[in-house]
C-alpha cells in the first residue's frame, strides 16, 4: 500500500531529496528527482552507488494487533497510525478502526465501532441477521483530519470525523462496487477509490462523485482496479489492473488515463495478478508487486519500470504471493509483503536486491506495509499460531446487531463459537551504513570559506558532471546557539530549480534558491547538492567541462536570531565523471524474525460512531476537525508570519498594514496608482537598536531589475532584489519604488489586467544582529487602461530634493486624488507629462489589513518627520533618485562608459 501523500523523508519539502548526516538536513526540490535524465539522478539516488557501497541491518519488533487487520494509514501531525480490521468471512461480526499512537512504542489509543447493517447470505433474498459495516481500506486526509474507509462487503465508502466520533458521509448505492482501497490527494481535494470496474473519484469537501474511470480487460469485461499510488506533486495516479495485466497512469487533474503500461511476466503462461504499486522519483522507477500463481509462487515479486517511458527494466522475485508494496524514497528502499508466507521483504531499490526477509511470526496473511516519515516501517499480518484469544467489545450479536463483550464469535462449522485472536503488527527498522568505493571526491575536500563568525565550509572545487556536490559545514549557529538555516544559491540564483524548494513545507522568501540546509544543534551539517541540468533547472543548455558555478551560502533571514552570512563560498569547476574504482560485494539476504515486544496490548472499550443526521450539514473542514498534535508545538522562530495581521492604529483609511513578529509594521496604499509606489515602515530595528537593512523583492525575485541594485556600492548576496532600504535610527522609513515595466525589468510584456505583483520585505542577512523578517507583505492585482510610454519611463529625470509626501487623505476622493499623483510630491513638474500618459492601478490583497484612524495616522507621520534623518531612494529598475523622510533605499547605478 502507498499512502497519499506518501510519508517519505525524501519528500520533506516538496518531495525533496533529503540527506541526513550528523543531524543536518538538506531540502531539495522534487524536479531534481522527477525530471533529471538517466545520467543525472538526484541527490540520494543511484548516482551514489558510483562511489559507495551500502550495508544493511534490519531489526523487527512484533506487537499484538487487532483481529482481521487489513490496511494502514498515517496521520503525521499526531503520529497516529490507523488500522482497519474485519475478522473472517461474512457476516462480519468483529471489526472496526484502530487508532494507534506510534510516537514511541505503538499503543492502541482508540477503537471506533461502526454501525451495523442487514446481512443477506449469498443466494438468499432476505436478511438472516446483522453484520458490521466494517472497514477494509483506509486513507487519511491531512487537509481535514478525516479518515476515509472502504466498506468492501457493503460496497460503500464512508468518511469518519474522529474528533466528533461521527460517520459524516456514506456513498450512495452504485457509486462504488466492492471497493478495495481509498487514497486521498489533499492537494486537489479528491479521493480515489479502487474496486471492481475501475476507479471512483470523489470530492473530499462536497463528498460527491466526480467521475468513474472504467477499467476493462482484453475481453471488454469490467476489470478490478487494485491498490494505488497517488503522486500529488506531479498530479498522477498509478494503479494496476488485476486481469488485464496493465498499469494505468491517470492524470490527477483531468482524470483521464494518459498512459497504459503492459506489465511484464517472467512466466508468460502464468497469471500475474498485479496488486500494488509505488514509485521512486530519484531513481525514476515504478515498482509493481504481483501475487503471481498462488500455488506455485511463479511471477510473485516486483517488476520495475522506467518512470518516464514505462519501459520494463527488471524483475525482483520475492515470496509466494507478493501483495502490498511501499517505498522509503529517502533511502531508496522498498518494503513488500508476502501474503503467502506472512513475511516482509526489504529491497535495496538501487540494486534490486532483497537484502532482508522478515518473519512477522504469522505463517501467512501479511497484508499491508507503510513507511512513516522517521523511516520506520509498519506491517500487518494475521494471527500467530500460538495466539491467545482476546476479550473485547468489538463484536456484535448477529441476531440483534448490538455490540457485546466476547472472546468468541459464531464462525465455525454450523456457527460454532470460534476464538477471536489478534493479528500482529510489526515495526521494522533498517539501518544503512556506507563504505566508499572511490575516494575521488572525499580525498580532495578542502576548506573553501571561513565566515566572519568562524563558521567553516568544506567541499571540493570540482563538480563532477551528473554527481552531487558534497558540502560539509562546521559552526553554522544562530546567535542564540541553535543550528542555522542556510539557503544555497547557484550563480546568485540565476541557476534556479524548475520546482522551487520549500522550507519546512512553506515557500521561502526568495526565488532562485537551489536548496535549504538545516544545521544540527552543534552548527554542523553534511549535504549533497544535485548537479544542475536542463531537466531540473532553468539552464537552457547543459553545462560544459570547465564551466564554473558560483555557490553561495546565505543565512540570517530564515530563522530568528540567525547569524548573517553571505557572499560567494566557492567557484566550482565542472569536470568529467570518473569511473568507479571498485565494485561492491554481493549482498546476501538476511533472515530476520520479529522479536516479541514483551508488551501486552491494552484493548480500550470501543468508541461507537454515530451517523450524522440527514438534515445535519457536513462540517466544514477546519482546524477543529483535525486531531490535536501529540508532538510539541513549533517554536515561534519556526512559525510563518501571520497571514492576516491585526489592523494597526496608525493605518489610515487608504492604507493596509503588514506586521512582523518583532512588531515592525509596513504600511502600503490600498491601490498602486501610476508609475511609483510609496510606502512606509515603523519599528524596523536590529537587535541592538539600529536601523535594519531591508531587501525588496517582487514576486519573490522572479521580477528582477535590468540593472541589478547594489548594497552600499557592493554586490549583495542574492539576485532578484528590486531595491534596498535602510531604516533610520528609530527603525522608520518612507520609500518609493518603480512599477516594473519591460523597460526597467526582465518582464517580456507589460503588466496587464489581472496580473499580480507581490512585495516581499526581507531582512536579517544584510547587516549584523538584524531581525529575521520575510514573507509576502502585500500583493497588488493590476488593472491597466493604457501602458506607459517606454521612452518617458526610461528617461525619468533625477530629483534629489523632493519634499516629503503630504499627509494621507481622509476621504475616498482625497485618497484617489493623492494616490493617482504621488509623483507630484516627489518629482518636479517636468515629470508630470510623462506620468499622465499611463493610467495603471492595482488593488492590494492578502497578508494585509486596514483600519480607520486619522488621528493616529497624524502622530505616526509626525514621528517620521521628527527623526531628522534623510536618505536616498533609488527605484532599482531605472536608477531615479528621490529624497524621503526617515530612510533611504540604497542602490548604486553603474555609469555608462
Amino acid at each position: 500500500m502507498t499512502s497519499s501523500p506518501k510519508p517519505s523523508r525524501k519528500l520533506l519539502a516538496v518531495a525533496s531529496a533529503l540527506s541526513v548526516v550528523a543531524g543536518s538536513m538538506t531540502m531539495i526540490p522534487a524536479s531534481f528527482a522527477a525530471n533529471g535524465n538517466s545520467s543525472l539522478p538526484a541527490a540520494s539516488s543511484a548516482q551514489n552507488s558510483n562511489d559507495e557501497c551500502r550495508h544493511f541491518s534490519v531489526s523487527a519488533t512484533q506487537y499484538q494487533g487487532l483481529p482481521g487487520q487489513y490496511q494502514l494509514a498515517y496521520a503525521p501531525a499526531t503520529s497516529t497510525l490507523f488500522t482497519s480490521f474485519s475478522s473472517g468471512r461474512p457476516p462480519i461480526l468483529t471489526g472496526g478502526l484502530g487508532s494507534w499512537n506510534v510516537s514511541s512504542a505503538p499503543s492502541l489509543a482508540s477503537v471506533y465501532q461502526f454501525p451495523t447493517v442487514d446481512f443477506t447470505p449469498r443466494g438468499a433474498t432476505e436478511p438472516s441477521g446483522k453484520q458490521i459495516a466494517s472497514p477494509y481500506g483506509v486513507g487519511y486526509d491531512e487537509a481535514t483530519g478525516y479518515v476515509w474507509v472502504t466498506q468492501t462487503r457493503n460496497s460503500t465508502v464512508s468518511v469518519v470525523d474522529p474528533s466528533t466520533k461521527k460517520v459524516i458521509w456514506t456513498s450512495a448505492e452504485g457509486e462504488v462496487d466492492h471497493p478495495r482501497e481509498v487514497r486521498i490527494d489533499s492537494a486537489t481535494g479528491k479521493a480515489f477509490v479502487s474496486g471492481s470496474g475501475g476507479i471512483s473519484v470523489f470530492d473530499t469537501t462536497q463528498h460527491t462523485l466526480v467521475k468513474k474511470i472504467e477499467f476493462t480487460n482484453a475481453k471488454g469485461e469490467p476489470d478490478t482496479a487494485m491498490n494505488m499510488h497517488v503522486d500529488s506533486a506531479d498530479g498522477k495516479v498509478y494503479v494496476p489492473t488485476l486481469s488485464a495485466g496493465t498499469l494505468k497512469v491517470i492524470n490527477g487533474k483531468t482524470l483521464e488515463v494518459e498512459k497504459t503500461i503492459e506489465l511484464h511476466k517472467d512466466s508468460a503462461d502464468i497469471a500475474l495478478n498485479a496488486s500494488d504499486v509505488t514509485i521512486d522519483k530519484s531513481l525514476k522507477e515504478i515498482y509493481v508487486s504481483s501475487q503471481g500463481d498462488r500455488k506455485t509462487g511463479a511471477n510473485s515479486g516486483v517488476t520495475v519500470y522506467d518512470l518516464e517511458t514505462g519501459a520494463y527494466k527488471k524483475s525482483i522475485p520475492f515470496g509466494k504471493q507478493a501483495l502490498a508494496i511501499t517505498s522509503d524514497e529517502a533511502r531508496d528502499l522498498l518494503y513488500v509483503t508476502d501474503y503467502g508466507t506472512g513475511n516482509v521483504g526489504v529491497i535495496d531499490a538501487r540494486t534490486g536486491t532483497v537484502v532482508s526477509e522478515v518473519s512477522t511470526g504469522a505463517t501467512s496473511g501479511a497484508n499491508d506495509v507503510l513507511v512513516t516519515p522517521d523511516g520506520s516501517a509498519y506491517a500487518l499480518a494475521r494471527s500467530t499460531e500460538d495466539a491467545s484469544p482476546i476479550e473485547t467489545n468489538y463484536t456484535i450479536d448477529p441476531a440483534t446487531g448490538e455490540y457485546r463483550t466476547s472472546s468468541t464469535e459464531p464462525k465455525g462449522k454450523d456457527n460454532a463459537d470460534s476464538p477471536i485472536t489478534p493479528g500482529v503488527m510489526v515495526k521494522l527498522n533498517t539501518t544503512i551504513k556506507t563504505t566508499a568505493k572511490s575516494a575521488s571526491q572525499a580525498s580532495s575536500e578542502e576548506l573553501v570559506k571561513t565566515y566572519t563568525d568562524g563558521a567553516k565550509l568544506y567541499t571540493t572545487k570540482d563538480w563532477t558532471k551528473g554527481e552531487t556536490l558534497k558540502l560539509r559545514g562546521e559552526g553554522f549557529k544562530t546567535q542564540d546557539g541553535k543550528g542555522s538555516v542556510v539557503a544555497v544559491k547557484l550563480n546568485k540564483g540565476k541557476i534556479s530549480a524548475k520546482e522551487e524548494p520549500k522550507l519546512n513545507g512553506k515557500e521561502g522568501n526568495s526565488a532562485g534558491v537551489w536548496a535549504y540546509i538545516q544545521a544540527d544543534e552543534n552548527g554542523n551539517f553534511t549535504a549533497e547538492l544535485p548537479y544542475p541540468t536542463t531537466a531540473n533547472s532553468s539552464l537552457k543548455d547543459d553545462l560544459n567541462t570547465g564551466d564554473q558555478i558560483s555557490v553561495a551560502l546565505l543565512s540570517g533571514s530564515m530563522v530568528e536570531n540567525d547569524t548573517p552570512r553571505g557572499g560567494e563560498a566557492l567557484k566550482a569547476t565542472v569536470t568529467e565523471q570518473k569511473a568507479a574504482d571498485t565494485t561492491c560485494a554481493t549482498v546476501e539476504t538476511s533472515k530476520v524474525a520479529a522479536a516479541p515486544s514483551g508488551v501486552t496490548t491494552q484493548y480500550p472499550a470501543g468508541t461507537p460512531l454515530t451517523i450524522a443526521k440527514n438534515d445535519e450539514p457536513t462540517p466544514t473542514p477546519s482546524d477543529s476537525a483535525k486531531p490535536e498534535p501529540t508532538t510539541p508545538a513549533p517554536s515561534d522562530s519556526a512559525k510563518p508570519e501571520p497571514s492576516t495581521p491585526a489592523p494597526s492604529d496608525s493605518a489610515t483609511s487608504n492604507e493596509v498594514v503588514h506586521e512582523y513578529k518583532d512588531g515592525a509594521k509596513v504600511y502600503f496604499p490600498k491601490t498602486w496608482e501610476g508609475e511609483k509606489l510609496t510606502f512606509r515602515g515603523e519599528g524596523f530595528k536590529t537587535k541592538d537598536g539600529k536601523g535594519s537593512v531591508i531587501a525588496v523583492k517582487l514576486n519573490k525575485g522572479t521580477i528582477s531589475a535590468k540593472e541589478e541594485p547594489k548594497l552600499e556600492g557592493a554586490e549583495a548576496n542574492s539576485s532578484g532584489v528590486w531595491a534596498y532600504i535602510k531604516a533610520d535610527e528609530n527603525g522608520n522609513f518612507t520609500a518609493t519604488i518603480d512599477r516594473p515595466t519591460v523597460a526597467n525589468s526582465n518582464l517580456k510584456e507589460e503588466l496587464k489586467t489581472g496580473d499580480k505583483v507581490a512585495i516581499y520585505l526581507l531582512s536579517g542577512s544584510l547587516t549584523e544582529n538584524d531581525n529575521a523578517r520575510g514573507g509576502m507583505a502585500v500583493e497588488y492585482t493590476f488593472t491597466t487602461e493604457n501602458q506607459p510610454k517606454k521612452d518617458e519611463a526610461k528617461d525619468a529625470p533625477v530629483n534629489p530634493s523632493a519634499p516629503e509626501p503630504s499627509a494621507p487623505a481622509e476621504s475616498k476622493d482625497q485618497a484617489k486624488d493623492q494616490s493617482k499623483a504621488p509623483a507630484d510630491s516627489l518629482k518636479p513638474s517636468a515629470q508630470e507629462k510623462g506620468n499622465s500618459a499611463s493610467k495603471t492601478s492595482a488593488s492590494s490583497s492578502q497578508n494585509t489589513s486596514s483600519t480607520n484612524g486619522s488621528n493616529s495616522s497624524k502622530s505616526s507621520k509626525s514621528s517620521l518627520a521628527n527623526t531628522g534623518a534623510s536618505g536616498v531612494l533609488i527605484a532599482s529598475g531605472l536608477g531615479a533618485l528621490a529624497l524621503v523622510a526617515g530612510a533611504g533605499i540604497l542602490v548604486a547605478r553603474r555609469r555608462k562608459a
